[in-house]
């Protein structure tokens, strides 16, 4: 009889231990004590804008790190602010589309978005600007301190826009018929193909196409097409021919375009037979 009321006595013991360990409302309730972690979702980023004049939207995330795993989770207000070593002034170079430092996690979710204004027609692309920011605190929640800072370089893509008529004058260095046909204007287009490359039809400027080399030597329109292209106002080219050879960069000459006036100079060179010239295209 002793074994037996023994018996009855662990019984009841198990039975309460495997009870409490399942219970769910036991469960819910230890794991609310666990804080919800928050952080920007990545300490650094480097968009790239073109210059163009425009407003560009950036969005980055602000995360919940911990509390995915709740059955649900509150409502949680980010807040943050500019840090001082930030170069890029608000309002000049970039503006909180809110209007406010702080975002809301909505009830139930796991991320934010802080969506920030940058406008172009500022970009230094040479010497880009940082935005920096640092999470402050963050209610019904804590701030993951690895990802409390997001540093923001804002770096900008020239904008190119030389496609149209110019009247083109090219100074020659050297061609087979000089001193005549020397200098020579003629008009041309110059054609936008996208993302900064260009084409002209003769940038021998008329030489080839409708000068002494289209009588003599049978060159005709597109004898010296060549495509280039022009980045923050530097001009060049790759792989370009004329029919003996390759065209390149004259050595020591001006490439470029003139940001006050448009103006743009391409030396050339052309290494079959050494003819060079100096072409000065003027928006017309």
């Amino acid at each position: 009889m002793k074994k037996f009321k023994l018996l009855l006595f662990v019984i009841p013991l198990l039975t309460l231990s495997c009870s409490v360990d399942d219970d769910p409302l036991q469960i819910e309730e230890d794991l609310s004590n666990t804080p919800f972690v928050v952080g920007f979702n990545n300490s650094s980023a480097a968009p790239a804008f073109l210059t163009d004049g425009q407003v560009n939207l950036y969005s980055e995330n602000i995360v919940l790190f911990g509390g995915q795993e709740f059955a649900s989770t509150p409502s949680i207000t980010v807040n943050f602010e500019v840090d001082q070593s930030s170069t890029a002034v608000a309002g000049t170079d970039y503006d909180f589309v809110s209007g406010s430092q702080s975002v809301t996690i909505e009830e139930d979710r796991d991320f934010a978005k802080l969506d920030i204004n940058f406008y172009s027609d500022v970009i230094d692309v040479d010497n880009p600007k940082t935005l920096v920011l640092n999470i402050t605190s963050a209610s019904n929640g804590e701030v993951a301190a690895s990802f409390r800072t997001l540093t923001i370089t804002i770096n900008g893509i020239c904008f190119s826009d030389i496609g149209g008529m110019y009247s083109m004058t090219t100074t020659y260095g050297y061609h087979d018929f000089l001193p005549a046909f020397n200098p020579n204007t003629i008009e041309i287009e110059i054609e936008a193909l996208g993302d900064g490359l260009y084409r002209v039809f003769d940038m021998s400027g008329g030489l080839y196409s409708n000068g002494p080399y289209s009588t003599a030597y049978g060159t005709g329109a597109t004898s010296f097409d060549v495509e280039f292209t022009e980045n923050c106002g530097e001009i060049s080219w790759v792989n370009q021919n004329d029919p003996w050879g390759l065209v390149v960069p004259l050595e020591g000459g001006v490439n470029a375009v003139d940001p006050d006036t448009g103006v743009i100079t391409i030396s050339w060179y052309c290494e079959g037979y050494t003819e060079n010239g100096v072409s000065v295209y003027t928006p017309l």
